[in-house]
């Protein structure tokens, strides 16, 4: 026992001593430094995809409007079968629409809620291609806050009911075209099973391009677009959404981002289904 208890104290010792630690929630060995905390999420999607858990703010610069997302999207379960790495996850997250008035305030004027499972995968082909792919089963819907400022009419205010029940099917190619020059190629098709109102359209789809580079380790400068053909309605239409920014942050690290976004498309918030939307905006968000 005291041989024991001789040897623990020797190991502390030397485990005090020696100028490398071991991060206790990883396997990470490394000498003291600042780092950036590694991201194992399988399935990545593009900067500029919507529907997805983000967790930042961006400001329209032509309207008094500001876009706040809150929320997770994470692998719970994985399962690693040779060179191909599967996943169960969840997602859960908002993204609010907010006004923005004197005196630092930004009453909420509506808010899109959206939650579900997913089921994910990652091959890696070579050194320079991974292929990943992911099937979302997920709920969102859609409800005006206090915060919204209702149009004048003579007769009573109704509430828009605004809610969809659908499936999404991505895939991403990612492509090192150089050691610091990266492309990602994401498609994607959503099928709705259920809806109110009745007439939204069952199926879309989406095509998401992006390009990074570094030109430091711990700096990237990215261009991303992602584009969805729908039909609202008797509307058929190629929405876009684009997005360049910089990250600071390593490759496959959680960053910090700054961006400035454009879109021009069918409104993609519930409770402005059916209408037109367009604008510009800076932002700034934290990837997990």
């Amino acid at each position: 026992m005291h041989y024991f208890s001789l040897k623990l104290c020797i190991f502390l010792l030397l485990l005090f001593l020696t100028p490398h630690r071991i991060y206790s929630e990883g396997v990470h060995t490394f000498s003291d430094s600042l780092y950036f905390f590694n991201s194992d999420k399988i399935f990545v999607p593009t900067e500029s995809a919507i529907f997805e858990a983000k967790n930042g703010i961006t400001k329209y610069t032509d309207k008094k409007n500001l876009r706040l997302d809150i929320g997770v999207s994470i692998d719970l379960i994985g399962l690693k079968q040779r060179d191909i790495v599967y996943s169960l996850g969840a997602d859960f997250f908002t993204f609010s629409n907010l006004r923005s008035e004197s005196g630092f305030k930004f009453p909420v004027d509506a808010i899109d809620y959206m939650f579900g499972l997913n089921f994910n995968f990652k091959k890696k082909y070579s050194s320079d291609a991974v292929i990943s792919g992911r099937l979302r089963v997920s709920h969102i819907s859609s409800h005006f806050e206090d915060g919204h400022i209702y149009e004048r009419s003579d007769t009573i205010f109704t509430p828009v009911v605004f809610s969809k029940e659908f499936i999404d099917l991505a895939s991403s190619l990612d492509l090192k075209l150089k050691s610091n020059l990266s492309l990602k190629i994401m498609p994607a098709v959503n099928i709705v099973f259920h809806s109110i109102p009745e007439n939204i359209s069952a199926l879309s789809g989406q095509l998401g391009l992006q390009l990074r580079y570094y030109p430091f380790k711990i700096f990237s400068v990215y261009v991303s677009n992602d584009n969805f053909f729908s039909k609202v309605n008797s509307d058929t239409r190629l929405s876009d959404n684009f997005e360049a920014g910089i990250s600071f942050g390593e490759i496959n690290s959680r960053s910090v981002n700054l961006f400035y976004t454009y879109y021009d498309g069918h409104d993609y918030r519930g409770q402005y289904y059916g209408k037109y939307l367009n604008n510009n905006g800076i932002g700034a968000r934290i990837k997990f």
